[in-house]
């Protein structure tokens, strides 16, 4: 097995880790509200972003911004980037721009609900989760 391929079955296996861990939370009702919970007390900053947000609404959107980061390094490249860049488009909308600052609280908040929230939760997930999210977060980020 070549570099390439070894690199790619790499990123399928951390892919389904964290995907298989992000469907046991969502079974989870309170998982989305643990996450923004968890986010506001590390960025108190941040919340006033959210002011005027319906919260169920967006539950629904990091629901669907989450799915498309974790099958994001196993898409085609350019069908990836379409669909994180309607999601970054839409961001830059609702004028809720990713501040490249707000990453690292963003998946520390993420990690700490998963961990709450995952009952299998293990270094190997948190490690697949954190490998999985960043490249499309930075892609995101990218885009503003």
């Amino acid at each position: 097995m070549d570099q390439s391929s070894n690199s790619a079955t790499e990123r399928t296996a951390m892919c389904g880790l964290a995907k298989a861990s992000y469907d046991r939370c969502c079974a989870v009702p309170d998982f989305f509200p643990s996450f923004y919970q968890h986010f506001f007390t590390t960025r108190p900053d941040v919340r006033p972003l959210f002011a005027k947000t319906d919260f169920r609404r967006q539950h629904n959107l990091l629901r669907h911004a989450l799915s498309l980061l974790l099958i994001y390094p196993n898409k085609p490249e350019a069908e990836g980037r379409s669909l994180l860049r309607r999601v970054a488009e839409r961001h830059s909308r609702a004028d809720l721009a990713i501040d490249p600052s707000l990453y690292e609280p963003f998946i520390d908040a993420l990690m700490l609900t998963v961990k709450q929230h995952d009952p299998e939760f293990s270094p190997e997930i948190e490690a697949a989760w954190r490998a999985t999210v960043q490249q499309g977060v930075e892609y995101m980020m990218s885009k503003y």
